[in-house]
This record gives C-alpha cells, sequence and structure tokens, in this order.
C-alpha cells in the first residue's frame, strides 16, 4: 500500500508543481507585456533634498581659481542628501563632469568622474542647458542651485561664461534667459537659486531676463575677486542642515563671501525674482516721468546718475542709491518723477531680500544695479526684455547725447 501510494503520489505533485511554475512564468510575462512599463530614471533615482549644478568655466585666465575653487567643494563633498555636480572645463584639458567627493588634498582634484566631454564650448548656452538636463535625469532633487562660475561683465561686451578655446563665445543675457527657460521646462520647475559667481552681474537688467526661471538671484554688483565664493564654508552649512530653503542658503553665500574679504571693496545681495515685474513696472513709470518732464533740465538728471553710487565699471549705477538722490534733490521739478523714484526705491527693498557690502567704495549699494552710460551708449542695450518693457533705453539715449 505504502509502495503504491508514493507511485500515486510523486506524478500529482510533479504535475501540480508544473502547472503551477508555468502559470507563474505566465503570468510574469502577461505582466511584463501588458501592465510593466520600464522605470524612467526619474523613479530610479532617489532624490536629495537638493543638487547643486556648478558650470565651472576655467577655459580663460581663470583657470587656476577654477582647480581651487573645486578642491575647496571637495573639502565638503557630496552626500546622501546634498548632490554636488560639477561640469569643469580647463584651459589643460578636456571638459569633466564630476560628482563631487569628500577629499582634503588642496592640490589634486580626486572627486568621482562621471563623463568625460572632450573640448567643448562653454560659451555656447546649449551646453549648460545640456548640463542641467544630464543633472536632472541623473540627480533629481527636491531643490536646485546653478552657479554660473566665470567671467561677467552685466550685459555688455562677453556678459557670462568667457570660453577663450572656442572662439572667444561667451553666453549673452538674452541667451542666458533663454537657457534657463529650457531648464525650467527640464526640471519641470523654477530653478531655487540661481547664482553667478562672476563679476557686474547683479543688474536689474540681468535678474529681469531671467526672472521666469529661477527664484532667486545670488550675485555681485561689483567684481569679483579671483577666489570667488567660499564654497568650503557655504557647502558645508548645506551638508549639515540639507532641508534649508533657498533664501536661507542665498544669505550663507553672501555672508561667507563677504568674510573672505575683509579688507577688499565687495557687494553681493539676494533677490527675488519673484518679484521683479513689479520693480520693472515701476521703474518703467520712472522712465515716462524723466521723458517727459519739461521742467527740469536733462543736465540735472545726468548730474544725479553721474554722482551716484558707481562700480568698476562707471556704466553701472546702483538704482536704489540713484531713486532716492531723485527724490531728495530739490533741482528736480517733477512731481511725478519723485513720486516714481520713490516707488522704485520701495520696490527694490522688496526685491532685494538681502544685501552685504564691505568697503568704503560700495557703502551706497544697495543690491542691484542699473545700466546709466557715463560716455556713451551701448547699442547691446537693445536686445535686452527689460529694455523693451521699461523704455529706459530712451532715457539714457536722451541723457547720453549730452556727453558726446
Amino acid at each position: 500500500m505504502n509502495i503504491h501510494k508514493q507511485k500515486t503520489l510523486k506524478p500529482n505533485i510533479y504535475y501540480w508543481f508544473i502547472v503551477t511554475f508555468n502559470l507563474v512564468f505566465l503570468a510574469f510575462i502577461l505582466n511584463g507585456c501588458i501592465g510593466s512599463v520600464v522605470p524612467s530614471p526619474y523613479q530610479e533615482k532617489i532624490k536629495a533634498n537638493w543638487t547643486v549644478m556648478v558650470f565651472l568655466n576655467g577655459d580663460n585666465d581663470l583657470d587656476n581659481y577654477a582647480l581651487a575653487d573645486l578642491n575647496s567643494m571637495e573639502m565638503v563633498g557630496s552626500s546622501d542628501k546634498v548632490k554636488i555636480i560639477v561640469e569643469h572645463d580647463s584651459l589643460r584639458g578636456p571638459a569633466i563632469r564630476y560628482l563631487v567627493r569628500k577629499d582634503t588634498n588642496p592640490i589634486q582634484i580626486n572627486s568621482e568622474v562621471l563623463q568625460q566631454l572632450g573640448e567643448i564650448n562653454m560659451g555656447d548656452a546649449n551646453n549648460l542647458v545640456e548640463f542641467i538636463r544630464y543633472c536632472a535625469l541623473n540627480y533629481p532633487a527636491d531643490k536646485y542651485a546653478l552657479i554660473l562660475w566665470n567671467h561677467g561683465s552685466g550685459f555688455k561686451g562677453k556678459n557670462i561664461s568667457f570660453d577663450e578655446t572656442s572662439l572667444n563665445d561667451s553666453i549673452s543675457i538674452p541667451e542666458l534667459g533663454q537657457a534657463l527657460m529650457n531648464a525650467k521646462s527640464i526640471l519641470n520647475k523654477p530653478i531655487n537659486l540661481l547664482g553667478m559667481d562672476a563679476c557686474l552681474m547683479a543688474m536689474v537688467e540681468v535678474a529681469y531676463e531671467v526672472r521666469n526661471s529661477s527664484n532667486i538671484l545670488v550675485a555681485s554688483q561689483e567684481s569679483v575677486p579671483g577666489e570667488g565664493w567660499d564654497y568650503t564654508t557655504f557647502l558645508d552649512s548645506l551638508i549639515t542642515n540639507p532641508t534649508m530653503n533657498e533664501i536661507q542658503l542665498a544669505q550663507i553665500i553672501a555672508d561667507s563671501f563677504i568674510n573672505q574679504f575683509p579688507s577688499q571693496n565687495v557687494n553681493i545681495s539676494v533677490s527675488d525674482l519673484n518679484r521683479m515685474d513689479e520693480l520693472a513696472a515701476g521703474i518703467g513709470q520712472l522712465s515716462r516721468a524723466i521723458l517727459f518732464d519739461n521742467h527740469t533740465s536733462s543736465q540735472i538728471y545726468t548730474d544725479i546718475g553721474d554722482s551716484s553710487q558707481y562700480f568698476s565699471d562707471f556704466d553701472l549705477i546702483d538704482l536704489g542709491d540713484f531713486s532716492m538722490l531723485l527724490t531728495s534733490d530739490n533741482r528736480v521739478q517733477s512731481s511725478e518723477t519723485k513720486t516714481a523714484a520713490f516707488l522704485v526705491s520701495n520696490l527694490l527693498s522688496q526685491v532685494v531680500l538681502y544685501n552685504r557690502t564691505n568697503g568704503p567704495y560700495v557703502v551706497n549699494s544697495h543690491g542691484l544695479s542699473l545700466y546709466f552710460p557715463y560716455d556713451s551708449y551701448n547699442p547691446q542695450y537693445e536686445f535686452l526684455a527689460f529694455n523693451r518693457e521699461t523704455s529706459w533705453n530712451q532715457v539714457i539715449q536722451k541723457l547720453s547725447v549730452l556727453k558726446k
């Protein structure tokens, strides 16, 4: 009996094993073909709190400073909650994308190489967009910071990100505005913090161009020393407190920058780009008031502009100082001008969330500069969105006639 049972049970167990296996396998196949979609990289990646994207263009005479700042980032390195991604181009070799790893060697770069890019043009805004796309795809985060590291000249000349080995190319302010709008589409949200570790970029014209793609702008009205920002200090703070918001991070960037240069004339500000439309509307009102003022001579307006706080580029004056001088100068006979200037001053105080200065030559800096040509008008101004919205070009062209 026992032998018989064994002979009859074995085939039954084998049969049900095969049936079960086939059913499970069939369900797996059907599920794979019908109901399952391969996860996108966004789904596969665990979101960090922050991804800090640094477009580090050392393909020029700032090459040594670029390497020094990359080393200073390595003093901190990335964490699971904060990813520091750098695209570094150098005069010494090809462009490389790094995931910054902690390393205390102050001479060598020992971060993780993500991609060897070869020789690229970092003066091409399309390459900036591709860098942002790469970061978004591979290092998604709740918040994004983008830092443009290089020379800067406001809206004049080469503007920002000078690449000396690629036909001396650079990114113009209109090109930057369009690139960052493309980045917003890639990220499906504005960039939380846009930083410009470059000279003279805290201009109302620049801020207006990028207003729809980013929340906060951190930049300097004055020239920036070659050492640039204090990356070790502010990145260490972010690693320690990765849940901080963009305003908190921006203030730490500003404080650490100022503290780094106790004996130099430096300035840095934090601007709320979401309020730029209001400020531009106020400046448009001021433009019309000056243009239609038949009681105050153009020479008085020119004198007030020329006596306002200016910077290493004499064509850039402080918007806040200019507005206050217009309000207080008794030579200005137009009540419309004084009212508009007072409005601009108030709006500026709402846009500029934080402003730090050091040194006697920038003491009257209020956070954003305005183009007011000391000699002659620069036709590059015609291409700016700010100019089209405010008609400020008509004012300065009218006043520039007196300087010829």
